[in-house]
């Protein structure tokens, strides 16, 4: 685990590090959400990543929510989405740096930072994702999907589910769909079957995600998008930023945030004066 100093003076940031990755979220972010659909229910999603290629034994592990609303929908990391909520709670109540740096060491933010719409607007990506201070939006069609159906079937969060094959950015997937959820929809950008994908993975096994849980909404609530300005990236431009990002954490932060400082230690107590994160993108193309 590496350590962070906080940097004195430092004024609405907060600074945190989990393994090898740095996050500096913009406070000024945590403004206002904008409701853009009604929730019908919410799958949850246990994801495992293969971070590192050379070393498939070390997986990374993430809770991700798909809320489907009754046009819209909306993943996101579940962790990142309890670290949200905290901060904007402790902006819109102006709670002091001391308070919001506690709660950024006690809650922490997930491993996937992205957050995407499906059909927003309509028949649309929208996917919005962040790096150290930079907030970024990507806009694009919805990607099609040439799915081979398999009459092979499973069991699966207690669903009975269909096997389909088909690839997208550079990986294959084999997925599970059911049609007793006629939604056609799933995690990630996976979607376009006659039914809700509530397994998938890549012919890699680099890239894992299994429905845990379904949970109809019982209550009246909404899909809701964060209103913060963001630079408009296509998807290729943000991967080569994650690319750049992960090959030199501190480089990037320097350069798009020169009013942030950082030190970073190891467990010895020693700076690491560069590092970087081992990147496995699930966009290879």
């Amino acid at each position: 685990m590496k350590k962070i100093l906080f940097p004195a003076g430092l004024f609405l940031l907060g600074l945190s590090v989990s393994a090898q990755r740095i996050t500096i979220p913009d406070l000024n972010s945590y403004s206002k959400l904008i409701a853009v659909d009604s929730l019908v229910f919410t799958v949850q999603y246990d994801v495992s990543i293969v971070e590192n290629p050379n070393h498939p034994e070390n997986l990374t592990k993430e809770t991700m929510m798909l809320r489907v609303g009754e046009n819209i929908s909306e993943y996101y990391s579940y962790t990142s989405f309890i670290a949200d909520s905290v901060l904007r709670a402790d902006v819109q109540s102006r709670a002091s740096q001391q308070i919001i740096n506690e709660h950024l060491q006690q809650y922490g933010f997930g491993v996937i930072t992205h957050r995407i719409y499906k059909n927003y607007p309509k028949g649309q990506l929208t996917l919005l994702d962040r790096m150290a201070t930079d907030n970024f939006v990507v806009e694009e069609p919805m990607p099609k999907i040439d799915w081979t159906i398999h009459p092979d079937t499973a069991t699966v969060c207690g669903y009975t589910c269909q096997k389909a094959v088909a690839h997208l950015y550079g990986r294959e997937y084999e997925v599970w769909f059911t049609t007793e959820i006629p939604r056609s929809d799933g995690p990630w950008k996976l979607h376009g079957l006659p039914g809700l994908i509530l397994k998938a993975e890549d012919s890699q096994k680099h890239y894992r995600f299994i429905a845990t849980g379904i949970e109809q909404s019982r209550t009246t609530s909404f899909i809701e998008m964060p209103e913060t300005t963001r630079r408009k990236v296509s998807r290729k431009e943000l991967n080569k930023l994650h690319e750049r990002y992960n090959a030199d954490p501190q480089g990037y932060i320097k350069v798009n945030a020169p009013n942030v400082t950082i030190t970073v230690k190891d467990n010895m107590g020693n700076e690491i004066r560069k590092m970087s994160n081992p990147y496995n993108p699930m966009e290879i193309n």
